[in-house]
C-alpha cells in the first residue's frame, strides 16, 4: 500500500503518508476511512506526509473532487510535509483557494507540523 493512514481522535487529526504511486483502491481505502473519522469528528485537521509520488490512478480524480467538495468546509487546517521542491508551491496555491489553513512543512518538520496541527 502507498498510503499509510492514522487518527488521533484525541486532537481530531487525520494523518497520511504517501510513498510512490496512489493507485484507486489505495485512495478509496484511505478517503472511506477520513470520510468516516470526518462525519464522527465533526472537523478535523489533516497532515500529509509525502515522502516520495509517483503520480496517481487517474481514476482517482473525480471521486477525489467530489471528496473536496463534500468535506473542505470540515478540514480546519492541512498540513503538507515533503522535501518534494514542487509540491510546497503548488500546495500554497491550493490553498489560497481554500477555506483551510494551510502549511508546509519539511520532513525534518515534521514534529512542527504535527505541533501545529496538535495546537491549532
Amino acid at each position: 500500500m502507498t498510503i499509510t493512514y492514522q487518527e488521533y481522535p484525541e486532537t481530531k487529526t487525520v494523518e497520511m503518508a504517501v510513498n510512490g504511486r496512489i493507485t484507486r483502491a489505495d485512495y478509496d481505502t484511505a478517503v472511506d476511512q477520513m470520510q468516516t473519522f470526518i462525519d464522527a469528528q465533526g472537523t478535523v485537521k489533516f497532515i500529509e506526509i509525502v515522502h516520495s509520488f509517483d503520480g496517481f490512478d487517474p481514476s482517482v480524480i473525480w471521486p477525489g473532487v467530489k471528496f473536496d467538495f463534500r468535506n473542505i468546509s470540515h478540514i480546519s487546517h492541512v498540513a503538507i510535509v515533503s522535501d518534494i521542491g514542487w509540491l510546497g508551491p503548488i500546495s500554497k496555491a491550493a490553498g489560497a483557494l481554500m477555506p483551510t489553513k494551510l502549511r508546509t512543512f519539511t520532513l525534518a518538520e515534521l514534529d512542527k507540523a504535527r505541533e501545529w496541527a496538535k495546537t491549532a
